[in-house]
């Protein structure tokens, strides 16, 4: 299902939901940022952390914990939500926070395929290991040396206003029946069986369970469970006997 967003273009619920999960990364970022100085560290001179000039000093800081195939990971899926916010023209009230979220995202991105270890791991290397939060051993005191009280608040204020327009478009929650087959799946039920109970054949079961995957945003069976198991809707492995419990967050 397409959602469309300003009469440019349109964007998948996944799509919108790329996004912003990159948006709440940089909330988390800047909030920890916020906090170092809180800590006494900083403040820097940087007004404008979302621009180029921050990044090429803080890719440095980033290359002191984290693995090249994770900064590869980061600087691809940096440049291919860049890439649908760019292809975007938001509504009026978002446009400046949007805007600073793609550059943002851009000079990651850009500062990132800049260093030579980097630029030697292939592409798509460390897509999986990209979660909704930053990495706790990143050294956000030094990251509160490189920017100003002022600018890491736009920051997250920014990212806060971006992920708050894409969780209107990505968000959904499955139905109660659509989480009964969501256990199922999980649960390795032979298809068979989950068919019989819905009263349907067993390539009827499938399409239903293929429209599933198609109105929560996901593309497939690996996507469908990782999704249930971020937003809650089922406890995450290991799954005793097969079994998945729900969290009780139900339609």
């Amino acid at each position: 299902m397409l959602a469309s967003y300003g009469g440019r273009v349109e964007l998948s619920r996944a799509q919108w939901g790329s996004i912003d999960s990159f948006a709440v990364r940089i909330v988390r970022f800047a909030g920890c940022v916020a906090e170092a100085h809180g800590l006494g560290h900083g403040p820097g001179g940087s007004r404008k952390p979302w621009g180029i000039d921050f990044q090429s000093r803080a890719c440095l800081i980033y290359a002191q914990t984290l693995r090249a195939e994770y900064l590869r990971g980061v600087a691809d899926a940096s440049a291919y939500c860049a890439g649908l916010m760019d292809g975007s023209q938001p509504k009026d009230e978002v446009a400046t926070d949007w805007e600073i979220v793609a550059e943002f995202l851009r000079s990651t991105s850009q500062t990132l395929r800049g260093m030579p270890e980097v630029a030697e791991v292939a592409a798509g290397a460390g897509a999986a290991e990209i979660g909704s939060a930053p990495p706790a051993v990143l050294r956000y005191e030094r990251f509160a040396e490189l920017v100003s009280y002022q600018g890491v608040a736009r920051l997250g204020e920014a990212a806060g206003a971006v992920a708050l327009c894409c969780g209107s478009h990505a968000q959904v929650v499955p139905t109660a029946q659509e989480l009964e087959w969501l256990i199922s799946v999980v649960a390795q039920e032979p298809v068979d069986d989950l068919a019989r109970r819905n009263k349907t054949s067993v390539r009827g079961m499938y399409r239903r369970i293929e429209k599933m995957w198609e109105r929560i945003g996901v593309a497939n069976q690996v996507q469908g469970v990782a999704l249930a198991v971020q937003q809650g809707w089922i406890a995450p492995p290991p799954w005793g006997e097969g079994e998945a419990r729900v969290r009780g967050k139900q339609n």
